[in-house]
């Protein structure tokens, strides 16, 4: 038995090969777009966090190398301790094109051009406290307001700075040829890639949202000043609320967040994710592989699990990493159980997924400091109808939590044809009643946290 879920190693050449949620049509699509356009590409790849959208575009990659596309991973997050975007994703192109290029001097040609670029992007930034980001590529706004900084700094008599801005100003031209010159050597690169059958090189940039807000904007500006070229396709994988959340930690809470981002997109799309299938969505294909992964002893338990997770699940939208959260727990729970003991799986499923989803709820379980009225409402389910014929698992489940959170003297009011008064009959050969039932489980899921 496994407490944590295995991590799903995804080799080069794999491909969708091991594609648990069918998302190699969705690939497909992803990657004849690229082929096909002969755009400056930047496309967006959305998803919340933990939807396998790194798994996803692990497996896309290795598509992309059986098409003859050359492609490079760049993880945002891990190079945000550096002081300037364009360094990291320069030296991922070089290092790539280093091993991959059919003529050393095509190679030669585009590092001397970065090596100038960062030159004089960091000369510039180490010189004077304002952003140098975009070099030749400033908006009139910008240089009017490196005037006016000029102006000012002379009006305090100091000429050391304003003649930094003189220098500015006075560079832009030469600049703006080092910028082009750039952008050109880039854009010929993909053709001199060796086993290149498509003419495009795709450069993938994830985990942006988890970087520091200055750095995930500072790379979305230097791919749209700087890398965005013919036949180089970037693919930015985001959450975008996240993303938009940074845009506005760093320019104000009333900037238009989603209208800012698309100025640096041109074609958005998200992380394919199948939840109105009612017999084969995503929550329940990796429901199944979950329970296979974790190799959980559960004495034949495994339908009735999926038959109560399944439900719970599309309740609250868990996102995959969030199911594996709920097999540690569940996995947690079986394995402090033997196969004689009580287990009721509506109530461990519960639980399970409470733990996940609100852990101060479950915190008030655990203690009996809260009614079965008020968890429904707090977790959604007042409007929970027993008309809805794909809701009947869902409200068997929740009829158990009503059971075991009823005091003495609500159970007695409940009507004698009402399905609850049933389950008692579960509960005899073990010799326990109602009281305490769901805390007893609580106890026995608080008993070890894995992290």
């Amino acid at each position: 038995m496994k407490l944590v879920t295995p991590s799903l190693l995804v080799e080069d050449s794999d491909r969708f090969g091991n594609d648990i949620l069918k998302r190699q049509q969705f690939g497909d699509a992803l990657s004849n777009l690229v082929t096909r356009s002969t755009d400056e590409l930047v496309i967006s790849l959305d998803g919340k966090w933990g939807e396998g959208k790194t798994t996803f575009v692990k497996m896309w990659q290795g598509l992309l190398k059986e098409k003859g596309i050359p492609s490079i991973y760049i993880d945002a997050f891990q190079n945000d301790y550096t002081e300037d975007a364009f360094i990291s994703i320069a030296s991922a192109i070089t290092s790539y094109v280093d091993l991959h290029s059919a003529e050393a001097q095509n190679s030669s040609d585009f590092k001397d051009k970065a090596k100038k670029v960062g030159v004089r992007l960091l000369s510039w930034t180490a010189k004077i406290g304002i952003k140098a980001a975009t070099l030749g590529i400033i908006k009139e706004s910008d240089i009017d307001a490196l005037s006016e900084i000029g102006d000012e700094v002379a009006a305090d008599t100091s000429e050391t700075i304003a003649d930094l801005v003189k220098e500015r100003l006075n560079a832009l031209s030469k600049e703006t040829e080092l910028i082009q010159s750039f952008r050109e050597s880039l854009s010929d690169l993909p053709a001199n890639l060796t086993d290149n059958s498509s003419g495009r090189f795709v450069i993938v940039i994830d985990e942006l949202d988890r970087c520091r807000p200055s750095f995930a904007l500072e790379v979305l500006e230097k791919i749209k000043h700087l890398f965005s070229v013919k036949n180089v396709v970037f693919l930015l994988v985001m959450n975008k609320l996240q993303l938009e959340e940074a845009i506005r930690s760093v320019y104000g809470a009333n900037i238009d967040a989603h209208t800012y981002l698309q100025k640096f997109i041109n074609v958005e799309t998200s992380i394919p994710k199948r939840v109105t299938d009612r017999y084969s969505n995503d929550i329940e294909l990796y429901i199944r592989k979950l329970l296979q992964l974790h190799e959980i002893t559960t004495w034949g338990d495994d339908r009735l699990i999926a038959d109560c997770l399944t439900p719970l699940a599309q309740h609250f939208n868990l996102s995959l990493r969030q199911l594996e959260k709920v097999f540690t727990n569940l996995a947690i729970i079986y394995s402090t159980s033997e196969e004689n003991h009580l287990r009721l799986v509506p109530i461990i499923v519960f639980i399970a997924v409470v733990k996940v989803v609100n852990p101060n709820l479950f915190g008030n379980l655990l203690l009996g400091k809260i009614s079965f009225a008020t968890l429904r409402v707090q977790l959604g389910f007042s409007e929970l109808s027993e008309e809805e014929e794909d809701k009947h698992h869902l409200i068997w489940l929740l009829d158990w939590v009503r059971f075991s959170m009823l005091s003495e003297s609500e159970y007695q009011e409940v009507d004698e044809n009402d399905s609850i008064r049933q389950f008692e009959q579960t509960l005899w050969k073990y010799g326990t009643g109602r009281k305490r039932l769901l805390q007893m489980f609580c106890q026995k899921l608080s008993m070890f946290n894995v992290s």
